[in-house]
């Protein structure tokens, strides 16, 4: 059975939380787990790209020049897509509809399951008790840290209840701050240690009680 390494915040004093149930001991499917990663990075995508046709550039509608005589191509107005300026022909355009990847719900969760519990063997998921901030410091959180001796990238679940320590790590640069439901497989595999405060770990686990 894996364990998390306890920290208590506010005086150091270390322990450990067995973790337990289909949420750390699920075994990893690195197939199911690379279709969760690019159907995540697909959904991030803003598919926003966009470029002018030749009837959206600014510009004289007017023939540039008559059609003979004058020893030249034959050319129409200066919009035209083989004129620097001109308007671009099958450009990308926005997409108000996705067709990208899917993945079911089902697999979804085995491909999250299957990431958090390889964290867990590897023992790289820890929960920080007491993390209570009167002021934003980064020496505080800097210090905890090199308490919990983690070497980064971190990835550090907080909840709206963790707002100052949020302020305290947000300037370390190996640490990246997410909220309960701000991470996903993608996050998991490109962090080495997962932090939990607390709250954020009973948040996960409450939120995974009795699914099925």
């Amino acid at each position: 059975m894996a364990q998390a390494q306890v920290l208590d915040a506010r005086n150091g004093q270390k322990s450990t939380l067995e973790l337990e149930g289909r949420l750390f001991e699920t075994e990893p499917k690195e197939h199911v787990i690379h279709r969760a990663v690019v159907v995540e990075l697909d959904r991030r995508r803003r598919w926003t790209a966009s470029t002018k046709g030749r009837s959206q550039v600014a510009g004289s509608g007017a023939k540039l020049y008559r059609q003979k005589g004058t020893g030249r191509a034959r050319a129409g107005d200066i919009k035209s897509p083989i004129r620097v300026g001109g308007g671009t022909w099958g450009g990308p355009r926005p997409k108000h509809a996705r067709y990208g990847k899917k993945i079911n719900k089902k697999e979804a969760r085995a491909a999250f399951y299957g990431a958090l519990s390889a964290k867990a063997r590897d023992g790289e998921i820890f929960v920080l008790d007491s993390l209570r901030f009167e002021e934003p410091s980064t020496k505080a959180a800097k210090r905890i840290l090199e308490q919990l001796e983690v070497r980064g990238p971190v990835l550090l679940v907080v909840t709206d209840e963790d707002q100052n320590a949020a302020l305290s790590f947000r300037n370390l640069p190996e640490v990246t701050i997410v909220g309960p439901n701000g991470y996903g497989v993608y996050e998991l595999l490109t962090h080495r240690e997962v932090v939990f405060s607390r709250a954020a770990y009973q948040a996960l686990v409450r939120r995974n009680e009795g699914v099925s």
